[in-house]
C-alpha cells in the first residue's frame, strides 16, 4: 500500500523537496515565502485550529454534493418522462453550470445573502450537472430486451422507472458521484473565500490579510487532503458498484 501511494505521489513529494531546498538556500523573509516543513509543523502544532474549519468545509461539501446528486437525478427523471422537457431543461442546465463560479457566487449572494445557505446552494448548483448528465445516460442505457419485456408485461411508466431505469442508472450515478466529489471541496472553499461564511476558505482569506502565510498555506493543504480523500472514497465506491453490477 505504501509503495502504491509513493508511485502515485512521487511527483508531489519531489516538488515539495525542491521547494524546501529552495527556501533553505535563499534568504527570503518568512513573510514572503514559507517552507513546506514549516507549514506541516504549523498544522501539527495547531491541529485544533484547523479542525473546526475543516469539518465545516467537509460538511458543506458533502451536503452540497448530496443535494446536487438528488437534484440531478430528479431533473433527469423529469427529462426521461418527456422529450419536450429534455429540450427545454438541458440547455438551461448547461448554461447554469457553464457560468464561472466566481461570477455565480456574487449573484447568488446578492439574492440569498452572504450566509451559509448560499454556500450550500452554490455547491449544489455546481455539482448537480454531472449527476444530471450521467443519470440521464443511465436511465436510457437499459439492458438488452428489457424494455420489450416490460412492455409485454404491460408495466406502467412508474414501474418501468422504479424497477428498470433507476436500477440501470446506478453505475452511472457512481461515476457522477466521483466526478462531483472531485471539485465539491474546491467549490466550497471558493464560496467560503468570497463570502467569508467560515471554513477553510474564510480561514485562508483572513490569514492572508494578516500575512500569516503558514496558516493560509496550512488551510490550503487541508483542503487538498480533504478533496483527495473524498475523491478516493468515491472512486472506491464506484469500483465496488461496477463490480456488483458486472456480476
Amino acid at each position: 500500500m505504501i509503495g502504491r501511494l509513493f508511485r502515485k505521489s512521487w511527483a508531489v513529494l519531489l516538488l515539495l523537496a525542491l521547494w524546501q531546498a529552495w527556501v533553505m538556500t535563499t534568504n527570503y523573509n518568512r513573510i514572503v515565502v514559507v517552507s513546506p516543513f514549516s507549514v506541516l509543523q504549523d498544522i501539527a502544532l495547531h491541529a485544533p485550529v484547523y479542525l473546526g474549519p475543516a469539518l465545516w468545509t467537509l460538511g458543506f461539501a458533502v451536503g452540497g454534493l448530496a443535494l446536487g446528486m438528488i437534484a440531478g437525478v430528479a431533473l433527469a427523471v423529469v427529462c426521461w418522462t418527456s422529450k419536450l422537457l429534455t429540450g427545454l431543461l438541458q440547455p438551461a442546465a448547461l448554461l447554469l453550470t457553464a457560468t464561472p463560479i466566481v461570477c455565480l457566487i456574487p449573484l447568488l449572494a446578492r439574492i440569498f445573502g452572504y450566509e451559509s445557505r448560499t454556500e450550500l446552494l452554490t455547491v449544489m448548483i455546481m455539482t448537480f450537472f454531472p449527476s444530471f448528465v450521467y443519470a440521464g445516460s443511465g436511465l436510457n442505457r437499459l439492458p438488452r430486451r428489457s424494455l420489450e419485456f416490460f412492455h409485454t408485461l404491460q408495466a406502467s411508466r412508474l414501474k418501468r422507472l422504479t424497477l428498470l431505469a433507476l436500477p440501470a442508472a446506478i453505475p452511472e450515478l457512481a461515476v457522477a458521484l466521483r466526478v462531483g466529489s472531485a471539485y465539491s471541496i474546491l467549490v466550497t472553499v471558493v464560496a467560503e473565500f468570497l463570502m467569508q461564511t467560515g471554513g477553510l476558505g474564510a480561514m485562508f482569506a483572513v490569514t492572508m490579510q494578516m500575512f500569516n502565510l503558514h496558516r493560509a498555506m496550512g488551510a490550503s493543504v487541508i483542503a487538498m487532503v480533504l478533496s483527495t480523500a473524498l475523491y478516493e472514497a468515491s472512486t472506491a465506491l464506484e469500483a465496488k458498484v461496477k463490480m456488483r453490477f458486472a456480476e
